[in-house]
């Protein structure tokens, strides 16, 4: 039974070569004359499309649009009917573009070099892209003294009773609060569930109407900051509250007239028969209140911005400078094979462009369930996906080394034992090596924008 197996694979390869060289053969016999006699650069007389002397395209001038744009790409990347090809064989045949190349035969597939650019390219583009609007999404990590069984019981009374926001509280950074329940816990009607009307800024103290399960089991009483205290004692000095107007260069209107009237203020006598004016308890729903919350929440989405875009800069140099370092490495790994050091080297790009290609799937559920339902540890996420994401994750690694075995296997010619002890230790060194590399860049970048913040 292994020696059928063996020779179906040797047939299969056969078949996949004469099929190569009967397309090399169509293409060179393909008719293609220009529609001039003499090179328009040097003037030289033109035996095919391009010019012997100077090497321009014998381009017509007189073709149409879409014409032209075909053949940028096919002369700046190549990608003509030879894309098609060399994606299929990638994935297909593991190696096998390689053992083409440093065979000799390098014009039948896209170069190694420019599918890898183009291909890094598109990936780096499209990734920071998406993670760039995810951004927003690290902010609201942070459950604070909200527990997913309070709100959960939220939803479904909500759902089941139509119960509505029914408790009206003076409470600190609502607008976290509503997109921790969005981002968070899924709660779709956030907005609805919580109505507020602040009193100062968007980001303080707030008059706030939400359901009071929320208010008795996740909130805390605290005091008022002094500052918004002054602030509200000030504009109650004012006869009219319902009229614009501007408090120390804030403009208020009729939202926050309606916060600060709503406030009350008690009066109590004290031992020396004064009167004293106290203010009302307010609550917070975060473990602390934050003296600014409004520049705190603009300076964490700057620290966040400016670190995707150290990664978006130096995430393209870093992946530049482990092509060589893994070609140095299967050199040394196969150093009896003597190898010239450039065929390591296209080997090494083959599986870079494959990695980028296959590390698109286990990025897939970061943009599908969101960077805070993944950071939550699956909190938010229900059991199908769960399952496709533990799949996802385990199954990438697993492929990607499955493939790495299957290329050295066909590149290096080396026995199916001695190939795999190689390509697990190749893996983890690498694997290793890459991680302290990227943990290094990380650790400058944040450590770059953390002084200068």
């Amino acid at each position: 039974m292994l020696r059928d197996w063996k020779e179906r694979l040797r047939a299969r390869s056969r078949r996949v070569r004469r099929k190569i060289e009967l397309m090399r053969l169509r293409r060179i016999r393909k008719k293609r004359t220009p529609k001039y006699t003499h090179c328009k650069n040097c003037g030289t007389t033109l035996e095919g499309m391009y010019c012997h002397r100077c090497g321009q395209y014998a381009l017509d001038v007189e073709q149409p649009f879409w014409k032209y744009v075909r053949q940028y790409f096919e002369n700046v990347y190549q990608f003509d009917t030879k894309i098609g090809r060399t994606l299929w064989y990638m994935f297909t045949r593991p190696g096998f573009l390689t053992a083409e190349f440093n065979a000799g035969k390098i014009n039948s597939y896209v170069h190694p070099f420019r599918l890898y650019m183009c291909i890094s390219v598109v990936f780096f583009a499209v990734f920071f892209m998406l993670v760039g609007e995810r951004a927003g999404d690290f902010n609201a990590l942070t459950d604070g003294r909200l527990r997913r069984s309070i709100v959960e019981q939220v939803k479904q009374s909500g759902n089941r009773d139509g119960e509505q926001a029914d408790t009206t509280v003076y409470l600190y950074q609502v607008p976290g609060l509503v997109k921790t329940l969005k981002l968070r816990f899924g709660v779709e009607d956030a907005d609805s569930l919580v109505r507020f009307q602040p009193v100062d800024d968007l980001y303080g103290l707030a008059r706030t109407t939400l359901p009071r399960l929320l208010v008795d089991s996740c909130f805390k009483q605290t005091d008022i900051l002094p500052q918004d205290w002054d602030y509200i004692r000030k504009v109650r000095a004012l006869k009219n509250l319902n009229i614009e107007n501007w408090i120390d260069g804030k403009d208020y209107g009729p939202d926050n007239a309606a916060a600060i009237r709503a406030f009350r203020v008690d009066s109590i006598r004290t031992g020396n028969d004064s009167l004293v004016l106290q203010p009302q308890k307010v609550y917070i729903w975060t473990d602390d209140v934050k003296k600014d919350a409004e520049a705190d929440t603009l300076q964490k989405e700057q620290f966040t911005n400016d670190i995707i875009a150290g990664l978006s800069k130096w995430t393209p140099f870093y992946m530049m400078f482990l092509l060589p370092l893994f070609a140095a490495m299967l050199k040394l790994f196969y150093a009896r094979k003597r190898m010239p050091y450039m065929w390591h080297f296209v080997h090494a790009i083959h599986l870079n462009t494959v990695f980028l290609i296959l590390i698109c799937i286990p990025l897939v559920p970061l943009f599908a369930y969101g960077i805070d339902d993944l950071v939550a540890a699956g909190q938010t996420l229900n059991t199908v996906q769960l399952n496709s994401l533990r799949i996802t994750l385990t199954g990438f690694p697993v492929a990607l080394f499955l493939y790495m075995l299957v290329s050295f296997r066909t590149v290096y010619r080396q026995g199916w034992v001695k190939t795999t002890v190689k390509a697990v230790l190749f893996y983890v060194l690498f694997s290793a090596i890459a991680s302290l590399l990227a943990a290094t860049l990380l650790i400058w970048l944040l450590a770059a924008e953390a002084e200068a913040i």
